[in-house]
């Protein structure tokens, strides 16, 4: 038989695989359902007309792309299946989730939904973890709400239910609960509902994030949907979007093209005053400043940020442990940092051990709640781990005798040590267990050339020495060798 012209062949391929070209006059002519919901200040009917901050990019976006479309206010659920089953629509704020991914095409982020503690302005309270927030005196919360059932799942015995926001929100105001529960999308509306003013309270902590897209339906063209990511990006660099998102979010930040996050984790990443710092944050502003991209940088819970990475596109998470389980997971940029995983016991104790198996008779061992060190225990057949949220706490059951071991890095054990309000000298190492690199950890769905630029950038900044000028700024007595030539 014949063989087949190389150009046909690919053309009954992808006729055969669905693919349907469209022109840019097909694109022009295509008619677009462009439907939200009910939900401000995001979206929401004033005066007979569509209005709020996710409105109002969608409106700047239909201008850009030079689509002829109104926009249609119904219900969530009528608008969903719309997107669902019908060619050439499109629904916001939609959150992007795990289940909701492969069944839509997406265009965003166009806001980020924060789940916030929130406290009175000009109070001292310092919230850096969950478990920090279990010590707090009270925390208002409101009936039902996810966000109380999932206080409630992580052991909060703490909370105050209220029958709404209005009710919640004046008990913080009154000073007779210290923090309230709530999203950054819906405090400022409760706050102007009951009179106060949007910088009475402050956001001391961020639960979890969720972002929000336009989702369009499968069978939109591809190419409508890339014209419309491309106008959105074009808006975050010329600044359009910013000052859309400043109108109606005074004073948070932003959803970039790309979006920071990482923990506390002294001293690699940390709060200082206001500002999130540490060697690791450093590195990645230079990246950034270098690549010239905008620096978005969100200091939140560890498992928050690492969710975050795991779900959507361009996501820049650090800093991270390159494991055997997390391998596949993330694209790396690194490494920028080597930590030793050293097992500790309280000073005295005449613990002696001369392999990891000695370890697992030990009667309990402290160990961090989702950390590398932890995971990397569990993966060994350790069944003696007694786990916390807070390092703190698992160096508190140590010093107690609680527990006989805990297991932290080198690099960490010195702030929490302090801040526990012990020293090194309250400590005793007992064994290593592992000595691993940490890296920049990057979402998967993120362009490779994305992954390139920001690697290639961090090479550059070891040649240049501006790596181990940074290093070196916290950790002063780091031997650099190895790092550098990685």
């Amino acid at each position: 038989m014949k063989k087949l012209p190389v150009y046909l062949m690919v053309f009954i391929l992808l006729m055969l695989s669905g693919y349907t070209a469209c022109s840019a006059k097909d694109i022009n002519n295509t008619e677009l359902t462009i439907i939200t919901e009910n939900y401000p200040p995001l979206n929401f009917e004033k005066n007979g007309k569509a209005t709020g901050q996710a409105t109002e990019v969608v409106e700047e976006l239909l201008k850009r792309t030079k689509t002829k479309a109104g926009i249609q206010i119904m219900p969530w659920d009528k608008g969903y299946m719309a997107v669902l089953k019908q060619p050439n629509a499109a629904l916001f704020t939609t959150v992007m989730n795990h289940e909701r991914k492969k069944l839509m095409q997406w265009v965003g982020p166009i806001s980020a939904l924060e789940t916030n503690f929130y406290s009175l302005q000009g109070s001292h309270i310092v919230i850096k973890t969950l478990e920090d927030a279990k010590k707090i005196g009270k925390i208002a919360t409101v009936a039902d709400y996810y966000s109380e059932q999932m206080l409630k799942k992580e052991g909060f015995t703490n909370l105050q239910s209220f029958h709404d926001e209005e009710s919640a929100v004046h008990s913080l105001l009154k000073g007779e609960v210290q923090l309230m529960i709530d999203d950054n999308t819906a405090m400022p509306s409760i706050l102007k509902k009951v009179g106060a003013s949007t910088d009475s309270v402050k956001n001391v902590f961020t639960v979890s994030t969720d972002l929000g897209y336009i989702a369009f339906s499968k069978n939109t063209p591809p190419d409508i949907v890339l014209r419309w990511q491309k106008n959105l990006d074009a808006m975050k660099r010329d600044g359009s979007f910013d000052r859309i998102y400043a109108k109606w979010f005074p004073g948070q930040i932003p959803p970039g093209i790309f979006q920071m996050v990482t923990e506390e984790y002294p001293p690699v990443t940390f709060a200082k005053d206001i500002n999130v710092t540490g060697f690791a944050t450093d590195m990645v502003r230079h990246i950034s400043t270098r690549l010239k991209v905008k620096d978005n940088i969100r200091l939140t819970s560890w498992k928050n940020a690492y969710n975050m990475a795991v779900l959507y596109p361009n996501i820049i998470l650090f800093s991270a442990e390159r494991t055997p389980a997390r391998e596949k997971l993330f694209w790396w940029v690194g490494p920028i940092g080597k930590n030793s995983a050293i097992l500790y016991a309280k000073k005295g104790s005449n613990i002696k051990l001369n392999n990891l198996e000695d370890a697992k008779k030990i009667k309990a061992i402290a160990t961090t709640t989702d950390w590398f060190t932890e995971q990397y225990l569990k993966q060994n057949g350790f069944t003696n781990l007694v786990s916390s949220k807070d390092p703190s706490e698992n160096l508190r059951q140590l010093m107690s005798s609680e527990v006989q071991l805990s297991i932290f890095t080198d690099l960490t054990i010195p702030e929490i040590a302090k801040n526990a309000g012990y020293n090194m000298n309250d400590l005793e190492p007992v064994y290593t267990v592992s000595q691993t690199y940490f890296y920049i950890a990057i979402s998967k769905d993120t362009p490779p050339s994305v992954v390139q630029a920001w690697q290639s950038t961090l090479d550059d900044m070891k040649k240049d020495g501006t790596f181990e000028k940074i290093y070196k700024s916290y950790v002063p007595n780091a031997t650099m060798d190895e790092l550098v030539k990685q």
